[in-house]
């Protein structure tokens, strides 16, 4: 059986979510230390919307990791979100979303050892209408199944121990915002290797920069 993986739990919950629950647009993301939502995977939505958001309203968002983490509900519907976070708030993170046609929002959370790790985000333009009580229901079953499988993603100490060990040496030093020219400079080698092994590990990780890089191995 294939291990787990961050990129193909999300495309799985992408799929799984979207089919059983119908949404015009939908992402999955990691949850960081910091209950901040980081590396998303997007299906349907355009980059300038996803750009707007981390921009200018993440810090609104009433279905945000932190907000989510604080209501302790598994499943939470952008009416319970709202309802959570002061009126004028809730006005501009609408305003944003109405820009958009999107008119209803669901998040659903999956928890490691009481932390969450990772969340989906489903959004619906008008033509679907909002999600029924009986759609967030079903989304219960699902979010158990996600939990589960969360519970399969390897910790840091693992995703290293994967790597060889000079491979180990520069995801340290890239952890810490080393160049490339710092990378030479610490092992020893010259920049043309060190290019190989940077793309050595975006191939290994199934990315395709440091920043993602970082991600997949630390976050």
């Amino acid at each position: 059986m294939n291990p787990v993986t961050y990129q193909s739990l999300g495309q799985h919950c992408l799929s799984a979510f979207q089919h059983f629950v119908p949404a015009s647009l939908a992402a999955f993301y990691r949850i960081d230390a910091n209950l901040q939502a980081c590396d998303f995977q997007l299906r349907g939505m355009q980059p300038p919307m996803h750009a707007a958001y981390l921009n200018g309203y993440r810090d609104l968002d009433p279905l945000s990791p932190e907000a989510c983490a604080a209501s302790g509900l598994p499943v939470m519907s952008l009416e319970q979100g709202l309802r959570r976070q002061p009126a004028a708030s809730g006005q501009l993170y609408q305003g944003f979303l109405r820009r958009y046609a999107v008119i209803d929002v669901v998040e659903v959370i999956a928890h490691v050892d009481e932390r969450p790790v990772v969340g989906i985000s489903l959004l619906r333009h008008a033509d679907q209408g909002p999600f029924s009580a009986h759609e967030l229901q079903g989304l219960l079953p699902l979010h158990g199944l996600m939990q589960m499988a969360a519970q399969g993603l390897p910790d840091a100490q693992e995703r290293l121990l994967q790597l060889t060990p000079r491979e180990r040496q520069i995801a340290l030093l890239l952890r810490d915002g080393a160049s490339n020219k710092e990378l030479a400079r610490e092992l020893g080698i010259g920049l043309p290797t060190v290019k190989t092994h940077l793309l050595n590990l975006f191939r290994k990780q199934a990315v395709s920069n440091r920043t993602e890089l970082v991600a997949a191995l630390f976050i």
